[in-house]
C-alpha cells in the first residue's frame, strides 16, 4: 500500500498543467473523517460488515483508510452536489425540516425551512440534515431530509445512480442490459436492497426518537448521473426488515461494554480484509 507521501511525489511524475496540483492539494488537505465512535447505518447494513474491526473503531482505534483519489473524490463531490440540489428545492418550497447551518456564523437553526439564521440573521443557510440515533446502541446517522407538507411526513433518501452504483448494488441489472446503462436505468423498479435497508434503519431510528410523530414512510429519489433523469419510490416502515441489523449492533455493543474483542464474523479462522488491517 503506497503511503500518502509516495502518492504526493507520484503526482509530480506526470506532466500536467493543473491536474497534478489538484491531486497534491487533495493529498495535503485535512481529512474530513466522520466519527468512528458510533455505528453508521450505511456501514452496518453491509453484508461484509466486520464485528471485529467495528469493535476496534468503537474502542478508539485509528481508521485504516487512505485518502480518496481525485477520481473517487470527484464521484463523492458529484453525489454531494446532487443531494444539495434537491435539498435546496425542498427548502425553497418551505417543506424541509431539520438542521440548517449558517454560512456566516456556523451556528445551527433547527426548524421548517427557516429563511434566516436565528443567531445572526444571515439568509445564507445550508441544510445539515436530521440526526437520527439510538444512543444505547451507539447507532447514529443522518437522513437526507424530513419533508413536512400537506400530506403525512416522509423521510427522503437521495441517491445518485451511475454505473458503479449498479455494479455494486444490482450487477444483475447491468448484466441483463448487456452493460447498457440507460437500459438498466429503465429497468430499476424498486429501491436497491442496500438503500432499502439504510432507509428502514432511518425510519426505525426516527420512531425510537420521535415516537408517533416520526414519519411512517421514506421516499427514495434516484437521479441518473449520465443525463439527470430521475425516479421516486415510496416505502412504508417495516422494522422486521432491519431487526437483524439492530441485533448485530446489540451484539457488538455488548462486546464493547465487556471489553472483549469479538472474532471476525466474515472469516473466524483467518480474518477478513478489514480486521486484518489491525492485526
Amino acid at each position: 500500500m503506497a503511503t500518502e507521501l509516495q502518492k504526493y511525489f507520484d503526482t509530480k511524475k506526470v506532466p500536467t498543467r493543473l491536474i497534478g496540483k489538484v491531486e497534491r492539494h487533495l493529498l495535503t488537505k485535512p481529512r474530513e473523517e466522520r466519527s468512528t465512535l458510533v455505528l453508521h447505518p450505511s456501514e452496518i447494513i453491509k453484508s461484509d460488515f466486520c464485528h471485529r474491526y467495528s469493535y476496534y473503531l468503537l474502542t478508539g482505534g485509528e481508521p485504516k483508510t487512505e485518502k480518496p483519489s481525485l477520481r473517487l473524490q470527484n464521484i463523492f463531490d458529484e453525489g454531494h452536489a446532487i443531494h444539495e440540489k434537491w435539498q435546496n428545492r425542498f427548502h425553497e418550497m418551505g417543506t424541509l425540516y431539520g438542521k440548517f447551518k449558517c454560512v456566516s456564523c456556523n451556528k445551527i437553526t433547527f426548524g421548517l425551512s427557516p429563511r434566516e439564521c436565528e443567531h445572526c440573521k444571515s439568509t445564507i443557510l445550508r441544510y445539515a440534515e436530521v440526526t437520527l440515533e439510538d444512543s444505547e446502541l451507539r447507532i447514529k446517522g443522518h437522513t437526507d431530509g424530513w419533508i413536512k407538507d400537506d400530506e403525512p411526513d416522509v423521510l427522503i433518501e437521495i441517491k445518485s445512480i451511475g454505473e458503479g452504483t449498479l455494479r455494486f448494488e444490482a450487477p444483475e441489472l447491468l448484466a441483463d442490459s448487456d452493460g447498457d446503462l440507460k437500459k438498466a436505468w429503465k429497468n430499476i423498479r424498486r429501491p436497491f436492497r442496500g438503500h432499502l435497508l439504510q432507509g428502514q434503519m432511518y425510519l426505525e431510528l426516527a420512531r425510537r426518537m420521535y415516537g408517533d410523530e416520526a414519519p411512517k414512510e421514506i421516499v427514495f429519489l434516484y437521479e441518473l448521473k449520465a443525463d439527470q433523469d430521475y425516479k421516486e419510490f415510496k416505502v412504508k416502515a417495516d422494522y422486521e426488515i432491519v431487526d437483524r441489523v439492530f441485533f448485530k449492533a446489540e451484539k457488538i455493543i455488548k462486546a464493547v461494554n465487556a471489553g472483549v474483542m469479538p472474532d471476525c464474523n466474515n472469516n473466524p479462522e483467518e480474518g477478513c480484509k478489514q480486521c486484518n488491517l489491525i492485526n
